[in-house]
């Protein structure tokens, strides 16, 4: 799932399916996971307030593409993309 901001703060999820980065609509989102601290505060600089796992139910009018997005703050921390990639096919 790709995605990206516009001019303001605001984070736009694109379509896999269709051309042109069609956004995709947020129907709903849940906290799958909220508590306090967080595991990685020993060892980065920068402190995180909490633990946290957010999930959208997202769609696409255009093509009728269905999905869930996980964004998280308790999984990778750092590097690229590809290096995330790479531990991910190692685990499953």
């Amino acid at each position: 799932m790709r995605g990206a901001t516009d001019v303001t703060e605001y984070f736009y999820f694109f379509c896999p399916k269709c051309p042109d980065d069609r956004l995709l609509r947020i129907l709903d989102c849940c906290f799958t996971k909220d508590e306090k601290g967080n595991k990685y505060n020993d060892t980065y600089k920068r402190k995180a307030v909490r633990s946290f796992i957010i999930a959208f139910d997202v769609t696409c009018e255009e093509c009728g593409f269905r999905d869930c997005v996980k964004v998280s703050n308790i999984g990778w921390q750092g590097g690229t993309h590809s290096n995330a990639l790479q531990r991910h096919n190692k685990a499953a």
